[in-house]
């Protein structure tokens, strides 16, 4: 296929999503829209569906994504973006061992005090805590 042949982007979710290329934004609406297949693919690349696949299965085939190119065979049908934090499903990654560890107190970039941000007695005046 011709990268600047123009192909059908189905944007899979009910809400609008947006793609870049070349700095550009571009709203894609709820359905189909048209672009050229080398920008179709980056707007697929940056709308995976999150909490899905793992590293190893990433810029492949078994990916999922919230943008389906019709031309190339993607999957178009309905779906909605999962409310994971992150981009793996890091139980498939790590196996049933792994034990989150929350952060004690605050964590890197997250504002100790209001105190810290003018300076205090203690050095402050970074306004972060480091890790």
């Amino acid at each position: 296929m011709d990268p600047n042949e123009i192909v059908t982007v189905v944007n899979r979710t009910s809400k609008p999503l947006i793609g870049t290329h070349n700095g550009r934004q571009y709203d894609l609406p709820s359905g189909e829209s048209h672009h050229p297949l080398k920008v179709a693919r980056y707007f697929r690349y940056q709308n995976p569906i999150m909490g899905r696949g793992t590293p190893m299965e990433d810029w492949n085939i078994r990916s999922e994504y919230l943008i389906g190119i019709k031309e190339t065979g993607d999957d178009c049908s309905p779906i909605e973006q999962t409310d994971a934090p992150q981009r793996w499903n890091t139980q498939a990654v790590n196996g049933a061992n792994v034990q989150v560890i929350p952060a004690r107190g605050a964590s890197y970039g997250e504002v100790k005090s209001n105190s810290q941000l003018h300076g205090d007695a203690f050095g402050g005046g970074a306004g972060f805590v480091k890790p």
